[in-house]
């Protein structure tokens, strides 16, 4: 599809793999309401304990028009219940799956978790919080062939 979605598809199925939620591929099925949902882009109304993983920039100052290597934020939404504890256990999680992680076959260097903020509570008085990672990056392009 795009670098991007490479990038967030890497991130999801890591969290996947080390047992922090379920990911689905985009329409190949449907999360139950017990699910940890990862998904990209935005929460859904359902599940309720979901997380939603988005790209953002960084310090795009420090992608070079050279070096292949670069940076790249993500943030991570994550929805918990009405128990304040859930959301902050799933960031945990993440937290444990990715802080230090590298996947150089995804391009992805280094992980390092950057801010953890509280987000307060969504319409349904389920609690959400965003983590925001950094990536630092290997990104070839047409004129950074690397």
């Amino acid at each position: 599809m795009s670098w991007t979605t490479d990038i967030l598809t890497a991130i999801a199925v890591r969290l996947h793999v080390q047992g922090v939620g379920r990911w689905i591929p985009p329409g190949t099925g449907t999360y139950q309401p017990a699910d940890i949902a990862i998904l990209l882009g935005r929460l859904p109304s359902t599940p309720d304990r979901a997380i939603a993983l988005a790209a953002y920039g960084v310090d795009q100052f420090a992608d070079d028009p050279v070096n292949t290597d670069g940076t790249q934020a993500v943030q991570l939404r994550i929805r918990g219940t009405t128990d304040p504890r859930v959301a902050d256990a799933i960031a945990d999680a993440c937290f444990d799956a990715l802080q230090g992680w590298q996947a150089p076959q995804a391009g992805i260097l280094l992980c390092t978790r950057r801010i953890n903020a509280p987000m307060g509570v969504d319409g349904n008085n389920r609690w959400e919080r965003a983590d925001s990672y950094h990536l630092n990056v290997h990104r070839p392009t047409t004129l950074r062939p690397g």
